[in-house]
C-alpha cells in the first residue's frame, strides 16, 4: 500500500445522488462509485441517444451554403442532414435545421453568431473515459468495457470560458463535469492520463481524505472524485 498525498483539487458536478428526469427529457443517474482505470482521452462522437448535437466532432468546420448547414467529415464537405439518423429526420426541413443551428450559436456566442466549427457537442472538447479493471492488469480486456460516465467540459461552460465569464458546474446525467481550463491543466500534467486511476467515492462522504493509503500500481497520481463535495482532488504517490 502506497501513502497519497493531496496536491491539487478543482471544482466538479457529477449526477444527482438519487435518479430523476432530466429538463432534456433524458435520466439523470448517479456517477458510479468505484475504482477505475483511465482507458482513452479523446474528443468524444455519440452514437445514442446525444447523437444530434454529440455525433459530430468538436471543433468539425462548419458551413451555411445556401440555408443549408454542411460540416466537413473525412475531407469532404456534407450536409449536416446527412450525418446520422437524428439529422436525417429533418432533411426535409433544411432551414429549420437551420435555423436550430444558428440559434444554438447565438445562444452560445452572441458576439459570433455564424458558425465557423461545431462547438455544440455535448462532451466538448476533449473526454476522458475510464473502465473497471476487473482482472487487475490495468489493460481493458474480458468483460471490461468504457464506463459511461466520462470527464469532460459542455457547450455552455466552453463558451462561457471562452468569453471570460464567471459560471457554476452544472449536475450531469452521470458524467463528472469539470471546467475547460481545468481540464486542459489536469491532462498538461499528466495527473489524467492513460492507465492512471480514477477512484469515485460515495456521495455520503463528506471530507476529503489527506493522505489515503492505496495500491497505486506504480502510478504517480491518482484523481479522486467526491461527487458530494464536488470537487476533483488530485493525490501524488508518495
Amino acid at each position: 500500500m502506497n501513502t497519497l498525498v493531496k496536491i491539487k483539487e478543482y471544482d466538479a458536478h457529477g449526477g444527482p445522488s438519487n435518479v430523476k428526469m432530466g429538463s432534456d427529457g433524458h435520466s439523470q443517474t448517479s456517477t458510479t462509485t468505484g475504482r477505475f482505470v483511465i482507458k482513452s482521452i479523446e474528443k468524444h462522437v455519440s452514437y445514442g441517444r446525444y447523437a444530434m448535437w454529440s455525433g459530430i466532432a468538436w471543433g468539425t468546420e462548419v458551413k451555411i451554403s445556401g440555408n443549408i448547414v454542411m460540416v466537413k467529415l473525412l475531407g469532404s464537405w456534407k450536409k449536416l442532414t446527412d450525418v446520422n439518423a437524428q439529422w436525417g429526420k429533418y432533411k426535409n426541413d433544411q432551414k429549420g435545421v437551420t435555423d436550430a443551428v444558428l440559434k444554438y450559436q447565438r445562444d452560445l456566442y452572441p458576439n459570433s453568431p455564424i458558425p465557423t466549427k461545431w462547438l455544440f457537442n455535448d462532451f466538448g472538447h476533449i473526454s476522458v473515459k475510464y473502465f473497471k479493471d476487473l482482472n487487475n492488469d490495468r489493460k481493458m480486456n474480458g468483460k471490461e468495457y468504457i464506463m459511461g460516465d466520462f470527464i469532460h467540459t459542455t457547450p455552455p461552460d466552453e463558451a462561457a470560458t471562452a468569453a471570460g465569464r464567471v459560471f457554476q458546474l452544472a449536475e450531469s446525467h452521470g458524467c463528472i463535469h469539470v471546467r475547460p481550463n481545468d481540464i486542459d491543466t489536469m491532462i498538461g500534467n499528466g495527473y489524467l492520463k492513460k492507465g492512471n486511476t480514477i477512484e469515485v467515492h460515495p456521495y455520503t462522504k463528506k471530507a476529503i481524505e489527506v493522505s489515503p493509503k492505496r495500491n497505486t500500481a506504480g502510478t504517480q497520481f491518482e484523481v479522486h472524485f467526491y461527487p458530494g463535495l464536488y470537487k476533483i482532488v488530485i493525490y501524488k504517490t508518495m
